[in-house]
């Protein structure tokens, strides 16, 4: 049991959560990745006008999971247990919440996300499952 503890790390998880997505947004907006790649989310051809709101859908939502992802590690940093483990899992629920509404909503307008589960959706999804499981087995402060 102290091994699996040691493993849920609540401290290091919200750590790689926050890395991870920070990294990867900051990535995709200083590459041009979340610019240019914003025509294949969207079903269809594009009006230039059309192209541009996909942009800046695109560009906006990157920023804002970046800034999501450094407040997350900054909980991971900064915040004590077990007080750590009760705000991370807020603030993984609330984060990782908000993509799927805002995905699914979008999806309703011609959004169509990413098409086909690869290795980066993988990551995507696991790293803030295990994060998620580490903070809600301390939220007692075990």
């Amino acid at each position: 049991m102290q091994a699996l503890s040691t493993i849920l790390n609540t401290r290091f998880w919200l750590m790689a959560m926050g890395a991870f997505l920070t990294a990867f947004t900051a990535f995709a907006l200083s590459s041009g990745q979340a610019a240019s790649g914003a025509p294949g989310f969207w079903g269809g051809d594009l009006t230039e006008k059309e192209l541009n709101i996909a942009i800046v859908v695109e560009v906006v939502w990157f920023a804002h999971m970046l800034g999501m992802g450094v407040m997350i590690f900054a909980i991971g940093l900064f915040v004590a247990d077990p007080v750590r483990a009760r705000v991370g899992a807020i603030a993984v629920i609330a984060v990782m919440g908000t993509q799927f509404i805002a995905a699914g909503m979008a999806s309703s307008y011609g959004y169509n996300g990413f098409s086909g589960f690869n290795i980066i959706a993988a990551v995507l999804m696991l790293i803030p499952l295990i994060t998620l499981i580490a903070c809600l087995s301390k939220v007692r402060g075990r």
